[in-house]
């Protein structure tokens, strides 16, 4: 045991001493993936090189926890949004319908409301962060899950700072690249990842990966008991593709010796009910003991 963890802090603290990878790192044994979701012979699958990551900022992840009987929630996802827009490449939004303790009144069904918009993992979610993180209602939502102000989770009125912040700050922990080949026949997604996990400790770095729908429309509930019918539900948290709320660890065998770097790989069926150009990945490294989100970048399935 003690050899392993010795080799894996070996790992963990060598150097990217390659500039650019020239010739993609492929898993000894890619059990991971679904190979049958590739349209070919397997042996043909193309695997993708990564160019040196010269990334020097950090981008923010902003979680929106919201529900579709919630009132107040439009007004919050009007401040995630434009958050999003002013700040292009660097600010993404997950809207996770979910409530303290899991699925609460905002989120339920009914004849009015028959669309359920939650999943186990946003419920995860809801669970897991009901109590000592500031998740006390909705709209609340997280800003990167860093604290603000001593708690993570924030009113929409304190967003706008928050993101300042952090973007003023411009802390970059972890440097995180991916890639992602899309096959319409099949609907398969494969995702690969390359990991820098800089002065983090690898063995507390996880990776997650939402699976982002970016417009749906259906009913929301607003102020004075109005109701909207078309309403538009903006980059809706559809869960994460490998079913792991709190993502995949980095493990040794997941580092390429040749530069010190982490590797790993998904394939994901996109379900039916979904369109792959109104789709996007949502992938970040995180904290797995405080949950801080260090990096996030976006993938689209269809260029």
């Amino acid at each position: 045991m003690k050899k392993a963890v010795l080799i894996f802090s070996l790992f963990a603290l060598l150097g990217s001493s390659c500039d650019k990878i020239d010739a993609p790192f492929v898993p000894a044994a890619p059990t991971e993936l679904n190979q049958t979701l590739y349209p070919g012979d397997w042996s043909t699958y193309p695997w993708p090189t990564f160019a040196a990551n010269t990334s020097t900022d950090r981008n923010i992840l902003l979680e929106d926890y919201t529900g579709h009987k919630c009132v107040y929630c439009p007004a919050a996802a009007t401040i995630a949004a434009q958050l999003e827009t002013a700040n292009p490449g660097r600010v993404f939004v997950a809207s996770v319908h979910a409530s303290p303790g899991g699925k609460g009144p905002f989120q339920a069904t009914d004849t009015e409301f028959p669309y359920d918009f939650t999943n186990p993992q946003g419920i995860q979610y809801g669970v897991d962060f009901a109590n000592g993180y500031g998740f006390d209602a909705n709209p609340k939502g997280t800003i990167s899950r860093k604290k603000y102000s001593g708690t993570m989770f924030q009113g929409a009125n304190n967003w706008t700072s928050a993101v300042s912040q952090i973007l003023t700050e411009n802390e970059l922990k972890t440097k995180l690249q991916a890639k992602v080949n899309y096959f319409p026949a099949t609907r398969g997604i494969f995702l690969h990842t390359e990991i820098d996990t800089m002065s983090q400790n690898a063995s507390n770095v996880a990776v997650v990966v939402y699976l982002i729908e970016e417009h749906f429309v259906s009913k929301q509930k607003f102020p004075g008991g109005v109701v909207e019918e078309a309403y538009e539900h903006h980059n809706v948290h559809r869960g994460s593709i490998d079913g792991k709320a709190f993502g995949r660890s980095l493990l040794p065998t997941d580092v390429n010796s040749s530069n010190g770097l982490f590797y790993q790989n998904y394939s994901y069926q996109l379900p039916e009910q979904y369109d792959a150009s109104n789709c996007h990945l949502l992938v970040y490294t995180m904290d797995k003991t405080t949950f801080e989100v260090f990096q996030v970048v976006k993938v689209d399935l269809v260029p």
